[in-house]
């Protein structure tokens, strides 16, 4: 349950970031510090100010802003300028951008931000719009989310247990299909995601997956910045692209045994050494049904 918040500990993040909350976003904050909000899209998880009063806020607060901004920044596609106020659980974000007129001052305007595609889509005027959205849409969630211990697709893709740190999680609503995502622990910084078919065709052509990479940060390095390995896991396929001087590293992982889905991995450069270990474990516990 949130509670309320000194405007000091607010003004102690401006000061960290150099950027002004609007008063909108303050005001709502100093009543409830986090909580939960739901949209006709999602439902959010509001990050809180890091309240450092007594012990038991400074460690309801441990996910604050600023904390979660920084890993909202992995991502390469990520608005330079964004501020991250609320996640969906799934690696999406509801965010806060500067204004026109001054980069220092934040916008009233709340804006999602997808990880997949780095689409950034106004939602509300401002906090008080979701907030009203809130009490009347409770009962008219459109999109559901749930953990798994096992699954099996259509596709032939099978796992009867989830092996440790990992936790899977399924996300849909009525008119899309499922979607899977494996996530090490509670953080989103190692995502893997179920993917359909594997584009085998192209296997060979470097220029499609640096596009890829392109795609999925957001980013526009030059060709030389970015190298591509290809390598093989017992009975797995995958593929590498990372930039010499950006943090996103993402692999594409397919199957030897069939072309109907592939597994995409996001990392960083930092950990996706450790991540692979962690990936190669996630692997042997997945079985192909034909």
């Amino acid at each position: 349950m949130p509670f309320p918040i000194d405007l000091k500990y607010i003004e102690e993040t401006e000061k960290e970031l150099g950027l002004t909350f609007p008063d909108s976003f303050k005001n709502k904050m100093r009543k409830e510090n986090g909580g939960a909000l739901s949209t006709k899209e999602d439902d959010w998880q509001l990050f809180p100010f890091f309240d450092q009063a007594d012990q038991k806020r400074i460690s309801r607060t441990s996910n604050h802003i600023v904390l979660e901004t920084k890993l909202a920044r992995n991502w390469g596609n990520f608005p330079v300028d964004g501020i991250a106020i609320a996640s969906n659980g799934s690696a999406d974000y509801l965010i806060l951008l500067t204004t026109k007129e001054n980069d220092k001052l934040l916008d009233d305007k709340i804006f999602s931000w997808l990880h997949e595609t780095g689409e950034v889509k106004e939602i509300a005027k401002s906090i008080e719009e979701i907030t009203s959205i809130t009490l009347k849409a409770k009962s008219k969630k459109q999109v559901q989310k749930q953990k798994l211990n096992s699954l099996k697709t259509d596709d032939g893709f099978g796992i009867d247990s989830i092996p440790s740190p990992w936790i899977l999680t399924e996300k849909f609503s009525h008119n899309k299909p499922p979607f899977y995502t494996f996530q090490i622990g509670k953080g989103t910084d190692c995502l893997v995601s179920l993917e359909t078919a594997f584009p085998t065709d192209i296997l060979n052509t470097d220029k499609y997956w640096f596009d890829q990479w392109k795609k999925e940060t957001g980013l526009k390095p030059n060709k030389n910045d970015l190298f591509i390995q290809r390598n093989d896991l017992e009975d797995y396929s995958y593929i590498i692209v990372r930039g010499k001087n950006s943090t996103p590293v993402y692999y594409w992982i397919n199957s030897k045994q069939t072309e109907k889905w592939h597994l995409k991995m996001k990392t960083s450069s930092s950990r996706h050494n450790g991540d692979f270990k962690e990936l190669s474990k996630l692997l042997s516990n997945i079985r192909v049904e034909n």
